[in-house]
């Protein structure tokens, strides 16, 4: 008797962990599809990291209304696994018509101007060029030892000038 309780335990337990690696599935894939949306808090943070300019929610709910900020969509019903804070609805932007809007508006700028030096990986290049794609600035360098020149190159791929790898002379 106590090794059928003991299987059928064995059994719920082995059911209960194809259950939860199910829901845990499906976190990640909104956690990923959540990726590609910014909230207005987020705008906001957005917008005070890239000028130190500072815009209330009003601003932003006004740009949406207006249709500057792509199709609005209610962050519980859209990502509902997803844990969010209690209260007031919030509202989710389509990052790519939000950062083409503020690129338009100059409240998003290219972390690196032209002629910048830059790290990728460990060897330094210049920037050549910048543009925004997908939701994110997008560089064509040229690498310093070999005059290489490579595009496309992630913002998120490149470190500031001297980031320690190399003083100047």
């Amino acid at each position: 008797m106590k090794k059928n309780e003991l299987e059928q335990r064995i059994t719920e337990y082995e059911m209960e962990l194809e259950q939860l690696r199910g829901q845990l599935a499906v976190v990640a894939e909104q956690e990923e599809t959540r990726k590609q949306f910014l909230s207005s808090k987020e705008i906001i943070e957005l917008i005070r990291h890239h000028t130190g300019r500072e815009l209330n929610m009003s601003t932003i709910k006004r740009w949406a209304d207006e249709g500057y900020l792509g199709e609005v969509i209610d962050e519980k019903q859209a990502f509902p696994a997803l844990r969010t804070k209690q209260g007031k609805k919030r509202f989710l932007y389509p990052k790519k018509e939000v950062y083409s809007f503020l690129y338009e508006k100059g409240y998003l700028v290219p972390a690196f101007d032209v002629l910048d030096q830059v790290w990728l990986e460990t060897e330094r290049a210049m920037v050549m060029d910048a543009a925004l794609q997908k939701g994110e600035f997008h560089y064509t360098i040229q690498m310093e030892t070999s005059f290489k020149v490579k595009k496309g190159v992630k913002e998120s791929q490149l470190v500031k000038g001297d980031a320690g790898n190399e003083s100047e002379n």
